[in-house]
């Protein structure tokens, strides 16, 4: 009776030795998945950051291939500049907006649209980009030689910033110049000065 004491009390030690062995390696595992529930947050906090770098420089990755793609003329320099489509910007100059409004986050681009070729553009629609901001400038009649003058007032836009922009005409509705008592193969040669003084009277 006695040795089946004891091998009852050696069966509970043995018992409750595995208990104490299963409880702790639980407290193992739990402190382990709480190492690694740390150091994932501490990957995903660190994530940020490195995302707006990412984003920073795809942004300015995208600028530099938009600046390929589209002519960006000088808002500083007032000589003849290709814009879009056959037309030159010339004569821009950039000032602060009124007093009565923001003049530090505000300018005013004024400028003339020259369209070199044979086609009449009627209601021609062009955009003016600098960053983020846009203008519209609206022409009625773009006629082939002729020196349309336009200026747009452009908002959150400091006059420091304001150097680089990118015209582009967005639409309108075109015809032929009319070529009586010329073939096609005379056509006048481009003169710059000649649309200079027509667009001076």
């Amino acid at each position: 009776m006695k040795a089946l004491k004891q091998f009852f009390w050696f069966l509970m030690f043995l018992v409750m030795l595995a208990a104490a062995a299963a409880g702790g390696y639980a407290v193992y595992l739990e402190r382990e998945d709480r190492e690694e529930i740390e150091k994932l947050r501490k990957e995903v906090a660190s994530f940020d950051p490195r995302f707006d770098k990412f984003r920073t420089a795809v942004g300015d990755l995208s600028k530099g291939f938009t600046s390929l793609v589209r002519d960006e003329v000088d808002l500083t320099r007032p000589g003849w500049q290709p814009i879009d489509k056959g037309f030159y910007l010339i004569d821009v100059a950039i000032t602060p907006a009124d007093k009565d409004k923001d003049k530090d986050k505000a300018v005013r681009v004024r400028g003339k649209i020259i369209n070199v070729t044979s086609v009449i553009h009627e209601s021609a629609v062009f955009k003016l980009t600098v960053d983020k901001s846009t203008a519209t400038i609206n022409i009625a009649r773009a006629a082939p030689a002729a020196a349309m003058p336009f200026e747009v007032t452009l908002t959150g836009v400091a006059p420091a910033a304001a150097q680089k922009a990118v015209i582009q005409l967005e639409s309108s509705t075109i015809s032929f110049a009319s070529t009586t008592g010329k073939s096609p193969g005379s056509k006048e040669a481009f003169d710059p000065d000649k649309i200079l003084r027509g667009a001076g009277n």
